[in-house]
């Protein structure tokens, strides 16, 4: 048997590289150390970040000055000697809004490539929006909606259907230059921040396409939305410090509008979740994306922790296709794929035993989304050995909720990993998991997961000793009786065992009496 099946593979072609990627944006210079060792998945080695403020230096007539360019040196030195540190192969170096808008750009680039030894790419600002958008399909799973990334100099906003990038602009105002025009002191005055909304909104009146496509979801990136996004989870209690995938709506950010404006600077650093360096520049990101929002009059807010950064290395990785077809199914394969090869035989097997267990027991309406999370808990269930074999199921639950898979809901991540614990013998009520997350479940979703993880639980069984002892498997269900004809080629004996001692729960979860057959080659 080999390692995984071709049509298990990631679709873009597996490759091995270590990248720099550095950021040159107008709030700040950023530089993130990725690794992939094959098999699509990857993983940041380390991140750096120096404020820079850019935008805030260029003189009224648009020229940045030699200060401020030579400002950027000694950081983009030490970033270099990082990635040295690090062994990166390759460094994509890139300059956004603040050195593009200044009058002297192409002294700028020069300065920092002769001073720096880098080659630095002067980003177009549509360009800055494809790559924000590729970093943003490949971590969502979403089809179609608006993208807006709001930086210190500029605001890219990017419409995409069926996960294609239709158009993108990018505007030159952003957090940072338009606190300089319209902020003041630091408390905004109603007049202020209707003055802004109307620059925003004549702006944005100029590209018809950015109106025409009402309904869709707003996905944000950059500093302000994941700011917004940390308050509003502070403001609530929320569980899971997660922001990437965090949905907000239209009231949420209206609270937000309604209270920072009128407060000074000092009142802002006592609002939980706003970070201290960005007291000064929340308030304008803010109106900004609200003001787009509404223009759009788009569904929802969604904040993306992943954006230009993650795009332009997903584009090195892989040239032809930097954009996945499925975010879900890639992270599951490149999860797979980086399983040892007995390993990845017996979650294929366990998957595909679920699947066939499943089947017969169907949910009606949810039936789609119940396989889906069946499918990830079976592919999942054994994270937790990367940390360690022994209490690998607390590790499993911890990995899942700490480092969850993209293309999951923040509810999807929190069953996924109570289906996955469930089936590894972890009961409902002496689970962490569902104790700490219980204010992002829903009342049947006990229920859901204990009878989804007693189909997982089977499943397991079925292949216990990871050899494929079971070979195929028929499943029938007749009223109350629910027959299991199974194919081995040995005495499958750990099989048999495992089972037994799953039936019960599966027996008292679907309201079955389980009938066993069992035809042996040994």
């Amino acid at each position: 048997m080999t390692t995984i099946s071709e049509s298990l593979r990631p679709e873009a072609e597996r490759t091995s590289l270590r990248a720099g990627i550095i950021d040159i944006g107008s709030n700040s210079i950023r530089l993130v150390v990725y690794e992939s060792s094959g098999g699509g998945s990857y993983r940041v080695l380390t991140e750096s970040r120096e404020a820079a403020r850019l935008s805030a230096l260029v003189t009224p007539d648009g020229i940045m000055p030699s200060p401020a360019i030579h400002s950027v040196v000694p950081v983009l030195r030490q970033f270099t000697e990082i990635c040295e540190a690090y062994g990166v192969e390759q460094i994509r170096a890139v300059a956004t809004a603040a050195i593009r808008n200044a009058s002297n750009s192409g002294q700028i680039i020069e300065i920092l490539n002769r001073e720096t030894g880098l080659d630095i790419e002067l980003l177009p600002g549509e360009m800055e929006g494809h790559y924000g958008f590729i970093g943003v399909v490949n971590k969502i799973d979403i089809a179609e909606g608006f993208i807006i990334d709001i930086g210190g100099g500029s605001t890219e906003v990017t419409l995409f259907k069926d996960r294609r990038r239709v158009s993108s602009y990018s505007f030159p105002f952003g957090a940072v230059n338009m606190n300089v025009r319209f902020g003041g002191s630091g408390s905004w005055t109603e007049e202020r921040v209707r003055e802004l909304e109307s620059f925003v909104l004549a702006e944005a009146r100029k590209h018809p396409w950015m109106s025409a496509h009402p309904g869709l979801d707003l996905v944000g990136l950059g500093g302000t939305i994941r700011g917004l996004g940390k308050m509003d989870q502070r403001r609530r209690n929320y569980s899971l410090p997660h922001t990437h995938n965090y949905v907000m709506q239209g009231e949420d950010v209206d609270h937000f509008y309604h209270s920072l404006p009128g407060m000074d600077n000092n009142r802002r650093k006592r609002v939980p979740g706003l970070s201290k360096s960005r007291i000064d520049i929340i308030v304008p990101g803010m109106i900004i994306l609200r003001t787009l929002f509404h223009h759009m009059k788009a569904s929802r807010y969604i904040v993306s922790a992943t954006g230009l950064r993650e795009g332009l290395f997903f584009e090195l990785l892989h040239p032809e296709q930097a954009v996945h077809d499925n975010v879900l199914e890639f992270e599951l394969r490149s999860l797979l794929a980086s399983q040892p090869e007995p390993r990845q035989r017996h979650l294929q097997q366990t998957e595909r035993f679920a699947r066939i267990l499943y089947k017969e027991l169907g949910e009606g309406e949810e039936d789609a989304w119940n396989r889906k999370l069946l499918r990830v808990a079976a592919w999942t269930y054994q994270t937790g050995t990367e940390i360690g074999y022994i209490d690998y199921e607390e590790h499993t639950q911890y990995l899942l909720t700490k480092r969850p898979l993209a293309g999951l809901t923040h509810r999807e991540i929190i069953l996924t990993a109570l289906i996955a614990a469930i089936a590894a013998k972890v009961k409902w009520r002496k689970s962490v998991t569902a104790q700490t997350y219980k204010d992002i479940l829903l009342p049947k979703d006990e229920e859901r997961t204990r009878r989804l993880g007693a189909v997982l639980r089977m499943a397991v069984a079925l292949d216990a000793s990871e050899t494929q002892a079971v070979t195929d498997l028929a499943a029938k269900r007749r009223g109350d009786r629910f027959e299991l004809k199974l194919s081995c080629r040995t005495e499958a004996f750990m099989e048999i065992r495992d089972l037994k001692l799953a039936t019960k729960d599966f027996e008292n979860e679907w309201n079955v009496k389980l009938e066993l057959k069992i035809e042996s080659a040994g």
